[in-house]
């Protein structure tokens, strides 16, 4: 089975990202618990389904649960034929202002602390798997339909 973590910068295109995935055949959860993928991939294993190909995303909404990620990786590498890491990335300046025009508040600025603030805090917090990623893309200059082309040159089989 092939795993493919995607985590990165709120509003650098995880969204569109999973929505490419799908269609290049990988079976997507968004939003996942660190804590959950491991029994999730044992899932995948056992069941009917025969999935070989899936995306799980992750980042800094599952709060402090995400913190948990770098401790599960190694069982994630394990439980899987192959394990990567998927890493969207963005200028602040952009993310700034897709967060205007979605008219959506960073997770982490919702106690309205400004975004500038939410975002560093953000790239701190991802720093590891920044280093750690197999995968980069900066989605800065990137439109839903580069991005996905993008993620097919590097996936699709």
């Amino acid at each position: 089975m092939e795993l493919l973590i995607v985590t990165g910068m709120s509003g650098a295109g995880k969204t569109q990202a999973t929505s490419a995935l799908e269609d290049i055949g990988y079976y997507c959860v968004d939003n996942m618990p660190p804590a959950l993928m491991a029994p999730f991939m044992d899932l995948c294993r056992q069941g009917s389904q025969n999935l070989h190909r899936v995306a799980l995303v992750t980042d800094v909404r599952a709060g402090t649960l995400f913190a948990e990620l770098l401790a599960v990786l190694p069982a994630l590498q394990a439980a899987a034929d192959t394990c990567h890491i998927l890493f969207l990335d963005c200028s602040n300046e952009t993310l700034c202002h897709r967060y205007k025009e979605a008219r959506r508040s960073h997770p982490l600025a919702a106690d309205g602390s400004p975004i500038e603030r939410a975002m560093q805090a953000e790239r701190e917090t991802l720093a590891p798997l920044l280093e750690m990623a197999d995968y980069r893309i900066d989605t800065t200059h990137l439109n839903n339909a580069q991005l996905k082309s993008r993620l097919a040159d590097l996936f699709m089989k």
